[in-house]
């Protein structure tokens, strides 16, 4: 047998193993609770039928395209769960180790494209977003598929995959907006570098523009929607700061900035370790240098799409929110994060076979590290379900002033996290029968208050909070309504006991009770 093919069965072996070890990473958090806007997608998928999903879904109501709650839609069907709600995530965010490697072997090199895969498995970014019930895993795989097709393509001439290469590149489109960042680059690339293929480059383009027609009108809608105004301004002041700190989330980091600061997730170590992955493969391609005219080449220079792909996402994201709407966010430069993984492991894997095995194991032990610690407890997401369980056992009332969802839903009016007490919110508008809008405002504390005290009927009245509950997600803040309520509570209400629920945001559930006599109690 040639070396060839046995490198390749190596390869492909260790791809398996690959495989094995994303799919173990991934389920730690297929059945966690919903945090945030996965809560809105549990309620477009489970409050209608599939010409509801879609008309609910091209308003207003959502500023994001169908294809990931019509997924979600139809996997749910047999069975609502979160499992099954997250289910497409999970399966497009596994299968985007293989894919990655696919299109590594067409650009790279065999052995990038295994480092690339390698890096795709234990990303904390990508591991996150395996398991989060919205768009951003399935749009990655689609526009690597699509570029999949469209290598494929070029290479052999042959229609069929031109017509997969619009096929996907059109279910990226409908997967998430951002995808239209990597789409455009790499369809400039073939008209610029592939004078063979630009025609059914284009016809192929033209194609998928058409079938994405029809959501013409809900994107105009989306673009007007107060919804992204309200995005806009939840998401963080657009700084030098803030986008620099964001690019980092996104490369190395946990997607929740304010959750884990660089220097605890991955951490130091793992960041020194990334740092000499970086040099040993600097000094690589420094013993390289006679020959890197060659290796371009050899690679006919394909690894330049990947780098021109890896920073398409952050560069016109950030001209974007220079000059209109900001949409410089950890999660919406999600596009670009296979293709950097495809540089980096193309940048360090150039120099002799010492140096690339040993820059590889760095990489991949330095993303290791925080893998480690993103399916620990501390990084999971909110227990609410734990909470509303220690509300059951105290009885009363139970205060909200910890969800964070664009609504109508909340964390307590999921099933598995509904308690048994009647659940005043405190932090959201009480609207449950359509999404907030800028019109719509929390109930004043003192309201709550005095909701709360009438519905305890003299019993316990449990109060949940973020333990820090300034900061909720993603550097995005809100008012701490807490305090507030505290002070209007009535004198003969005194806290009793508090316990702390860990995750990537902690939630403390504060226990006020009753005086029985006294203190000015009627």
């Amino acid at each position: 047998m040639g070396a060839g093919p046995e490198r390749r069965r190596v390869a492909l072996g260790a791809l398996g193993l690959l495989l094995v070890l994303g799919v173990a990473l991934r389920w730690w958090g297929a059945g966690q609770d919903l945090y945030a806007d996965e809560v809105a997608t549990y309620w477009d998928v489970s409050t209608t039928d599939f010409p509801g999903l879609l008309r609910l879904v091209s308003s207003t109501a959502e500023i994001t395209p169908p294809l990931a709650f019509v997924l979600s839609w139809l996997t749910t069907q047999p069975d609502l769960s979160v499992e099954t709600l997250r289910l497409p995530s999970l399966v497009a965010g596994v299968a985007s180790i293989p894919l990655v490697y696919a299109v590594g072997v067409r650009t790279v090199g065999r052995g990038a494209g295994l480092l690339a895969a390698a890096l795709v498995t234990v990303s904390p970014f990508m591991i996150f977003y395996s398991v989060e019930a919205r768009a951003y895993a399935v749009m990655m795989a689609m526009v690597l598929l699509s570029t999949l097709s469209m290598l494929k393509a070029t290479e052999s001439g042959r229609k069929r995959w031109w017509a997969a290469y619009a096929a996907f590149t059109c279910l990226a489109a409908y997967a998430h907006y951002t995808a239209a960042f990597v789409l455009a680059a790499q369809f400039g690339w073939v008209l610029v570098t592939q004078a063979r293929a630009r025609w059914p480059a284009s016809i192929a383009t033209a194609a998928a523009l058409v079938l994405y027609v029809p959501w013409l009108p809900s994107l105009k809608g989306d673009l007007d929607s107060p919804t992204t105004t309200i995005a806009d301004v939840l998401l963080r002041r657009f700084t030098v700061g803030s986008v620099l700190d964001d690019v980092a989330h996104w490369l190395v980091g946990f997607p929740y900035a304010t959750a884990a600061s660089l220097g605890t997730l991955p951490g130091r170590p793992a960041l020194l370790l990334l740092g000499c992955s970086a040099i040993v493969g600097a000094t690589g391609i420094y013993s390289y240098r006679g020959r890197l005219a060659e290796w371009f080449g050899g690679h006919d220079n394909r690894v330049v799409l990947v780098a021109i792909l890896a920073v398409t996402t952050p560069v016109l994201a950030i001209l974007q929110s220079i000059l209109g709407t900001n949409v410089v966010s950890v999660r919406n430069l999600a596009a670009s994060w296979p293709y950097a993984a495809l540089t980096f492991a193309a940048l360090v894997t150039v120099g002799g076979m010492g140096r690339r095995l040993l820059a590889s194991a760095l990489a991949t032990a330095a993303l290791g590290i925080g893998a480690a610690m993103v399916i620990s407890d501390d990084y999971r997401r909110p227990s609410f379900s734990e909470a509303a369980q220690f509300a059951n056992e105290n009885g009363g009332a139970l205060v909200d002033g910890a969800s964070f969802t664009p609504g109508p839903l909340a964390n307590f009016d999921l099933e598995g996290s509904r308690p048994d007490v009647p659940v005043i919110r405190l932090s959201l508008p009480a609207e449950r029968t359509a999404p907030f809008d800028l019109f719509d405002q929390p109930t004043p504390p003192a309201e709550v208050a005095a909701e709360a005290v009438k519905l305890a009927d003299g019993g316990p009245i449990n109060l949940v909070t973020t333990v820090d509950a300034n900061t909720v997600s993603g550097g995005q803040s809100k008012f701490d309504a807490g305090p507030a309520f505290v002070a209007a509570l009535p004198d003969y209400y005194t806290e009793a006991e508090s316990r702390v629920f860990p995750g990537m945001v902690d939630l403390k559930v504060t226990v006020f009770e009753a005086e029985s006599e006294g203190a000015g109690r009627p």
